[in-house]
């Protein structure tokens, strides 16, 4: 008996014309205990949709028919309160945005021993043991207490999302559901959890249902893949996914004689961790003495192990962040010194796009609001000029605009990233800071976003600041690389010199890149 059936599955989103395509349009699936299935498709093609539809998560605007059988039990139809003891225990998932599926005020670990005193009699003690277990199964190898007891914001993303894992699989359930389980971890951290996979699979029988965009990752977590495309399962073309992707040629490192645009000078960030009512706590020293400098119209590369401090440096330079000692200035201003309109206009300089767009856009606006709302705070233009600017955006990261007025939560994690990339265009920005906001993007979605970057960059003289785990991708992005490791700058320069470095000294997890670079 297969563990997973789905048969005749559409769903679709109110309200919506009668010739609308649905976001699953009449997919039939079946998955056996232990097996290993990945799914695969462009943005948008409604791989996420599926997945929350088996668990029941979709919104109150979905609507669906056919049949989703688990375990031999009819799931469509239940209400909330019949499929509670099967979330988490029978069926589990793994978000793609660990920003929004963790709870804020929560300590990480509190939150996976909840899942387990949810669905078993062990008390907090015993849970605890079980939590920390699976943090351990999922790559923690040092201060796990530490991580227990951090919030989410004091982590990584990396690190985020190796807790939804855990938390996934801290009850052992019959399937989990892995939506881009691995999209912002570096290759060691990916590697464990490809490694986790397999290991959970072979020794509890755990089948997997693997949404990713990667092909490396599908070939090491798959047993066999589903191709999805405007909502149906179509056949996955043999070694479609090897072709190789060029992208945009990356512009020369600028000459030393070029005014700096960005300046870093000696920063320093140390987050201290507390329990409530306790006398000691942990103390992270984060960013150890950072120096950097861009000029104008440059691309740099910023690569490193999750938890290193990447995204701890592109708040601070954002100025979303304030740094312990240190200098940050861009265009000549000291983010440090900047207060109220004079810090709103040091932004407007230097947007960051975040990791987690579900996080960083509000799911009730509407596309077009939520890319013309920079405009509106800053009262720049007129309500006529707002929808022109923000639909004339859309248009540019390949959005469509007819659904301008449909809201941020119903489009998916790849088209939600390409709203947060036009809402940060919207204000014309000197520097853009993309922290891992490419890796929710398919690969043709991504070499177009990648053009549209090199397009902007060469008629507008931006600066880019990339923060990646895909070295291939800075390789060819970026002129230039700067790698972190615990907190410190280990190594710069040209970046098909530094990866070579990199890979030559194993100082950092870099292993997977060095077929491109000696390829050079």
């Amino acid at each position: 008996m297969a563990l997973l059936e789905l048969a005749r599955l559409t769903v679709r989103y109110l309200p919506a014309p009668e010739y609308a395509q649905p976001a699953v349009d009449d997919v039939t699936l079946c998955l056996d205990e232990g097996e290993r299935v990945g799914v695969t498709g462009p943005s948008g093609c409604g791989k996420t949709t599926l997945a929350l539809a088996v668990l029941g998560l979709l919104p109150a605007t979905a609507e669906v028919s056919g049949s989703i059988r688990f375990s031999g039990r009819e799931l469509a139809g239940l209400s909330d309160a019949d499929l509670r003891p099967i979330r988490g225990a029978g069926v589990s998932i793994v978000f793609q945005e660990s920003a929004v599926a963790l709870n804020p005020l929560m300590p990480v670990g509190a939150q996976i021993a909840e899942v387990v005193r949810a669905h078993s009699s062990d008390g907090r003690a015993g849970a605890r043991d079980r939590a920390l277990a699976a943090l351990e199964d999922v790559g923690f190898d040092r201060d796990i207490s530490r991580i227990y007891d951090a919030y989410p914001h004091q982590l990584s993303g990396g690190q985020r999302q190796r807790i939804l894992i855990a938390q996934a699989m801290v009850c052992k359930p019959a399937l989990v559901i892995a939506d881009e389980p691995t999209a912002s971890l570096d290759w060691t951290a990916r590697a464990d959890i490809l490694r986790v996979i397999r290991h959970l699979n072979e020794r509890h029988g755990t089948a997997f249902l693997v949404i990713s965009h990667s092909a490396e990752v599908l070939a090491a977590a798959a047993d066999r893949i589903v191709g999805m495309r405007n909502g149906r399962v179509v056949p996955v073309p043999a070694q479609a996914s090897a072709e190789p992707v060029v992208f945009p040629a990356s512009l020369p490192s600028r000459g030393a004689g070029d005014a700096p645009l960005l300046e870093v000078r000696q920063l320093t960030k140390t987050f201290r961790q507390r329990r409530f009512l306790a006398r000691r706590g942990h103390e992270v020293e984060v960013l150890r003495g950072i120096d950097l400098s861009m000029p104008p119209g440059q691309t740099l590369g910023l690569a490193g192990e999750s938890g290193c401090g990447k995204s701890t440096l592109a708040r601070c330079i954002a100025g979303f962040e304030a740094a312990d000692s240190g200098d940050v200035r861009v265009a000549g201003s000291n983010a440090a010194t900047l207060r109220g309109r004079e810090l709103l206009r040091y932004r407007n300089s230097a947007q960051l796009i975040f990791q987690d767009s579900a996080a960083a856009l509000n799911p009730r606006f509407s596309a077009v609001d939520v890319v013309a709302e920079p405009l509106v705070i800053q009262g720049i233009g007129t309500r006529h000029d707002h929808r022109s600017r923000a639909l004339d955006l859309m248009e540019r990261v390949q959005l469509p605009t007819d659904r301008a007025d449909a809201r941020c939560g119903e489009f998916s994690g790849g088209q939600r990233q390409r709203l947060a990339i036009a809402r940060a265009l919207a204000v014309q920005p000197r520097l853009l800071i993309l922290d891992e906001a490419l890796s929710g993007l398919d690969l043709v979605t991504r070499t177009h976003i990648l053009g549209l970057l090199r397009e902007l960059q060469q008629t507008h003289g931006l600066t880019y600041l990339c923060i990646s785990h895909d070295l291939d991708l800075l390789a060819q992005f970026a002129s230039d690389l700067v790698v972190l490791h615990r907190g410190r700058i280990v190594s710069s320069g040209p970046a098909v010199s530094c990866l070579e470095r990199q890979v030559a000294q194993a100082q950092t997890p870099f292993a997977p890149t060095a077929r491109l670079v000696a390829a050079g």
